[in-house]
């Protein structure tokens, strides 16, 4: 592998950052493999060709919301944010922050502009010249690679024995869903989104590398996702993204309404895109997106008719979105607009999650909350659903499914079984 000389430079309150352009690319879960020790964060989308992968944070870089930092040319910040940013991270989900964006000391980055790899450096630590240096070693060690994919990557786990159980029983979900829809009926609120978990326990250690490899594989056109704190790492392939800003053109889509895999365009498809009950619970995050991005954006197009997002697990109801943001808007203040949007959380926002807060018995963390980056030039934040949280050999796996008018339990609880095997078939290797 062959690395320009060329490099940039940036300030942004006391950080700079070196970049170097790639001749050839380079695989970012290889890149993750190599680069070093550190938290990680990996997000790519194969099917569109773009990919952030980080190592490491600069101390004193970590912020709660990056729009109240200033930007300068090339600064990459990475994080997310919890599900519900009033609930202390606990338990399973401590070390992970309500809300974190950090400027990596190492990153890959592959987009329309071509693969490069950045590194950065407080002034305190030396400045450019500390970026510059570790930039050259960051480049030392790419040269290492060579052959084609997965070279580097951790072998397969041969052979594993794990226990899956569910962490609240069968008998405590339908209770939670009839109370729903009491409450639905009541007038309470037109839509909640239940979520639940199961709990994996293996006799080895889990790779949060290895596992996204496989879930890349297996789902090209969701957004693979992984982010550490210490010792546990979220992972997952979101198909639902929450906001993408490039430039001041803002795109975003309504993803809510799911059925099992079937051939694309076939009678199944038509019967889908006719079911009134998932009609109506797309139509409700439709409508309630449309309503919270009124106030930022100009010229807000979307279809009349949703289409269907096919992955190879299952079927969504889907409707893209895409706007001209207006001034002086971040792409963090429309994150806060949208998020938890009706697909993830209920509607209205407020009684949904008032409701989520007594019924719900597993903490959802940055389960169902956001992931992203974002630079002087925008970004993107998805929303991490088809996820697990890995903690050394034990992986906790998150599903949710919409309640409204007409739902029945056991076909929601089958909902967020067939969610769950996205996971389930990236964990157990058989």
């Amino acid at each position: 592998m062959s690395v320009a000389v060329s490099a940039g430079l940036g300030i942004d309150s006391g950080v700079a950052i070196a970049e170097r352009t790639l001749v050839a690319p380079i695989d970012p879960l290889e890149f993750l493999s190599v680069a070093g020790r550190g938290r990680i964060f990996y997000f790519e989308r194969p099917s569109d060709g773009i990919a952030v992968a980080t190592v490491g944070a600069l101390e004193g870089s970590e912020v709660s919301d990056p729009s109240r930092q200033p930007r300068s040319p090339g600064t990459l910040r990475v994080g997310g944010f919890a599900f519900d940013r009033c609930v202390t991270p606990s338990g399973r989900w401590s070390g992970f922050p309500a809300a974190s964006w950090a400027v990596p000391r190492i990153a890959l980055r592959l987009d329309d502009s071509g693969p490069r790899i950045q590194a950065a450096a407080t002034e305190a630590e030396g400045g450019f010249e500390r970026a510059r240096l570790r930039l050259a070693k960051l480049a030392e060690r790419l040269e290492s690679l060579h052959g084609g994919v997965g070279n580097s990557l951790p072998s397969a786990v041969r052979s594993i024995r794990y226990e899956m159980e569910a962490l609240g029983s069968e008998e405590c979900w339908r209770d939670a869903v009839e109370a729903s829809l009491r409450d639905i009926e009541s007038g309470r609120f037109d839509k909640v989104v239940l979520a639940r978990a199961m709990q994996i326990s293996a006799d080895a250690t889990w790779c949060p590398v290895r596992v996204a490899r496989r879930l890349r594989a297996a789902n090209p056109t969701s957004t693979i996702f992984a982010v550490s704190r210490g010792a546990k790492t979220l992972v997952g392939a979101s198909p639902e993204r929450l906001a993408h800003l490039d430039g001041n053109r803002l795109s975003t889509a309504a993803v809510a309404g799911t059925a099992p895999p079937a051939p694309v365009g076939g009678e199944e498809d038509r019967v889908f895109l006719a079911n009134p009950k998932e009609r109506h619970e797309h139509a409700v995050v439709v409508d309630e997106l449309r309503r919270r991005l009124a106030p930022f954006v100009d010229d807000l197009e979307s279809r009349d008719e949703p289409e269907i997002l096919a992955t190879q697990s299952l079927r969504h109801l889907y409707t893209p979105m895409s706007a001209r943001l207006s001034e002086q808007t971040s792409l963090a203040t429309v994150c806060e607009a949208l998020h938890p949007t009706p697909a993830v959380c209920g509607l209205p926002r407020e009684p949904a999650l008032e409701a989520l807060r007594s019924r719900e018995w597993t903490e959802r963390g940055w389960y169902a909350g956001g992931i992203g980056f974002e630079d002087d030039r925008g970004g993107e934040v998805v929303v991490p659903l088809r996820a697990a949280l890995l903690d050394g050999r034990v992986a906790t796996l998150f599903a949710g499914a919409g309640i409204v008018a007409g739902s029945k339990w056991e076909s929601e609880l089958e909902e967020t079984r067939l969610k769950m095997r996205v996971m389930q078939a990236a964990l157990v290797e058989v």
